[in-house]
């Protein structure tokens, strides 16, 4: 689908080497893996990242009990080829990205390498300081993507970078874990800027490459100390209560932390001294459910098209998905996962017609098909716009979507979305539907935004400006968060209507973030 990742615009794609014939999916209670390295490596990364799960929720204080989520809103893991397809599938072969990850309403993905790349510096290569981790990538935008799903709130860039810093270092232990391993690739920033706390907590808005290097690595070092120091405890907890609440960035901190010059001092003792860490060990550790099974020749022989789409496609690159996609129908014609990829594929491509046809041969094969009613209810709203009838059909099949997957936040906030578009009033069940697709999808910006928007119309304004919190602190959207900052003032001053115009859903072409710039 023509989507736009949480931090570059989609791109033309280079072609990453990541065919494969024996696939295999590892399912458990938080995550589907797909991984072309065989049954052992997606038993494996399913299991470490429940582990990580299960270490984060302990950390918050949360119940480790695990529970099952539905399927749409796990995460959705892809692991495949060396860290040059990655980057290749990111964007920029030459990047240097050993991981990234796309948070989104129905699905959010990623992307990690089996291996690093082979030729890096020959053999007994190691990871050196400053290289990336794969898994320690996965690892830190992991924690993200947690912090918003279950603590969705308005973060600095010192804590959102530092407290993921934290948990991507995590190293897991045969019974256990252990957090607080120093981020090797911020050790030459540790070693050699220097920071005014005063500036970690309140930087300019507008960061240089070194203000942001220092705001990941001492932002890691904040976070390790603020949460191991004993006689600093409920300090960072206060602060960001604080923040919730309203207060600026700098008074909070000088109010939850005390004396800044004394916090400095005690930093740069931190710096200079061992890192605190903390080793856990489970009393009756069970390891996490992990069910694996080989994708059938047809599921695999999609992989390639599925992992594209997956990732994001613009127009040209969408086009170029058209002829394999129909050659795998003709190929496999009663292959759902086959038709799944074709529909998108054509949707893409801004094929409507083909890919309507492709989604009523998904229902015939398939009744409970919700991809199929998606994607019909998508080409519906794509001919609303010269067609306002169509936003019935659209409603109609958000609505057999939610019959077959009460917990597909797609179908949810498209139920809505379908009288946000149209101008027409939101009856009661759309904005029961637009509140539960956000508590299923925080992460998605859409959900929150339309969200905000709706409680901006009822002058729950509070409540409005809560929710937009992490749009306006995000320290990944760049110009997007400093617009809505400003958005946000006028607001406070009485001026409702610039936000309210931003916020307002709309059909135009390119409405998702548009304004993001990474």
């Amino acid at each position: 689908m023509i989507r736009h990742a949480i931090a570059l615009l989609a791109t033309a794609i280079a072609a990453p080497a990541f065919a494969a014939t024996d696939w295999y999916e590892a399912e458990s209670d938080h995550f589907i893996v797909y991984s072309a390295g065989g049954e052992s490596d997606a038993r494996e990364l399913a299991t470490q990242m429940e582990r990580l799960d299960g270490a984060l929720r302990m950390i918050r204080g949360m119940s480790t009990e695990s529970k099952e989520l539905p399927d749409a809103v796990k995460l959705t893991v892809y692991q495949f080829g060396e860290t040059r397809d990655i980057a290749a599938l990111y964007g920029n072969s030459r990047s240097g990205v050993a991981g990234f990850f796309i948070p989104r309403a129905g699905r959010s993905v990623a992307f990690v390498p089996l291996r690093q790349d082979r030729d890096r510096g020959g053999i007994g290569t190691r990871v050196v300081e400053g290289d990336l981790d794969p898994g320690k990538v996965l690892f830190h935008e992991y924690t993200h993507y947690f912090m918003f799903q279950h603590a969705a709130a308005a973060y600095p860039f010192w804590y959102v970078e530092g407290f993921a810093e934290l948990f991507g270092t995590l190293n897991l232990t045969e019974n256990g874990f252990n957090l607080g391993e120093p981020p090797k690739h911020r050790a030459s920033a540790l070693r050699e800027l220097t920071i005014d706390v005063r500036k970690l907590f309140d930087p300019p808005r507008e960061m240089d490459y070194y203000m942001a290097m220092k705001q990941y690595a001492y932002g890691w070092m904040a976070v390790s100390y603020l949460t191991f120091e004993p006689s600093r405890k409920g300090q960072l907890a206060d602060y960001l209560k604080r923040i919730n609440a309203g207060e600026e960035n700098l008074p909070a901190a000088e109010k939850a932390f005390g004396d800044l010059s004394a916090l400095q001092k005690d930093l740069e003792a931190y710096r200079n001294g061992r890192a605190r860490a903390i080793a856990v060990t489970y009393a009756n550790y069970q390891p996490p459910r992990v069910d694996v099974r080989p994708l059938t020749e047809a599921q695999a022989a999609q992989m390639d098209l599925h992992i594209r789409s997956s990732r994001g496609v613009n127009e040209s690159s969408a086009r170029a998905l058209v002829d394999p996609a129909r050659e795998l129908v003709t190929r496999y014609p009663e292959s759902i996962a086959v038709l799944r990829a074709a529909v998108e594929a054509e949707f893409d491509a801004k094929n409507y017609d083909r890919s309507s046809a492709i989604a009523d041969r998904m229902l015939q094969l398939d009744p409970a098909a919700v991809d199929a009613h998606l994607y019909k209810a998508m080409i519906a709203l794509e001919k609303a716009k010269t067609d306002p009838a169509q936003f019935k059909v659209a409603r109609q099949h958000y609505v057999a979507a939610n019959n077959i997957d009460p917990n597909e936040p797609q179908a949810l906030s498209g139920y809505y979305l379908t009288y946000a578009y149209a101008n027409e009033t939101a009856p009661e069940d759309a904005l029961i539907a637009l509140d539960r697709s956000y508590d299923l999808a925080p992460f998605d910006p859409g959900i929150r935004m339309a969200l905000a928007h709706q409680l901006l119309t009822e002058n729950r304004d509070k409540e409005a400006l809560m929710i937009l919190g992490p749009i306006v602190n995000d320290p990944h959207s760049g110009k997007r968060a400093e617009r809505y900052r400003k958005l946000v003032e006028n607001l406070k001053a009485g001026d409702r209507e610039p936000l309210l115009s931003k916020l307002q859903p709309t059909l135009k072409s390119g409405d998702e973030e548009e304004d993001g710039d990474g």
